[in-house]
């Protein structure tokens, strides 16, 4: 069984579209979890219309004890699924209907395999016309460095994950945004070359058009992108001191986001 974990906070007009994408995959062992973060708007009722219809679907609302934020409900859901292989998915993304078919085959086939990655690509909302990939490359030798230096990365819903990979939850609660871009990055330091397969395809559909937290240059925005940078480099100074031109880029990217954080400082 493939959990696919979909966070979601008043999406009443996108998460219709996102859990048809679901529907209509082509492999039928998953459930889809939806947790909500506090949705003012009608997102519980357009997400209970499928969970009505269709025993694989199920809605939660994030625990009050939890902090609020999409990491949260991610968490959450990470903790409830019962499948054997793991697919976060944004509230206003779509998959492609052979995304679960053909990752899932891959792991199926390899059991050292920890990670399918594949590559996300934009879409207009208004015209629905494919746009720019989402990565600038789709091979690289050395991921980490690659990852870091935004030469190859991933959506939040590009890798299929074997869930047994994750000791722990998989992302920060409180990091507002980066939060993808942390937790890839954590995962690709920890990930050895024969456990991961880079698939050279695109699953993801990612919207283009409505607000995203991400999309937001403010204070705030710098501060969480400096924040996930300083936790990456604990990381690697812990795991593999070595990786000095790693460490470099980092602190170069802290530098900058440090320098934009006071720089913007209204929020």
């Amino acid at each position: 069984m493939i959990s696919i974990i979909i966070p979601t906070f008043n999406r009443e007009d996108y998460v219709g579209e996102t859990l048809n994408s679901v529907l209509r995959q082509t492999y039928a062992d998953w459930e889809c979890i939806v947790v909500d973060d506090g949705s003012s708007d009608d997102t519980e009722k357009a997400v209970q219309q499928f969970v009505q219809s269709d025993a694989r679907f199920s809605f939660y609302k994030r625990p009050a004890e939890m902090l609020k934020g999409a990491n949260s409900c991610r968490n959450f859901g990470f903790t409830i699924a019962k499948g054997e292989y793991i697919k976060f998915l944004d509230s206003d993304d779509l998959l492609t209907d052979n995304c679960l078919d053909k990752q899932v085959g891959i792991l199926n086939k390899n059991h050292e395999l920890k990670v399918c990655f594949s590559y996300g690509r934009y879409f207009n909302d208004t015209t629905k016309e494919l746009e720019e990939f989402w990565s600038r490359n789709k091979k690289y030798n050395n991921y980490l460095l690659g990852h870091v230096t935004n030469q190859i990365r991933w959506a939040i819903s590009d890798p299929l994950w074997r869930k047994s990979f994750f000791t722990e939850v998989p992302f920060k609660v409180g990091l507002m945004n980066s939060q993808e871009w942390l937790m890839h990055g954590q995962a690709v330091l920890k990930l050895k070359k024969n456990e991961i397969y880079n698939l050279n395809a695109t699953f993801t559909l990612i919207r283009r058009g409505n607000e995203r937290m991400s999309s937001v240059r403010k204070s705030s925005y710098y501060k969480n992108q400096r924040k996930a940078r300083l936790l990456l480099l604990k990381r690697v100074l812990l795991v593999n001191p070595q990786l000095f031109s790693v460490q470099i880029h980092l602190l170069k990217q802290i530098s900058v986001f440090t320098y934009w954080m006071l720089k913007t400082n209204n929020g």
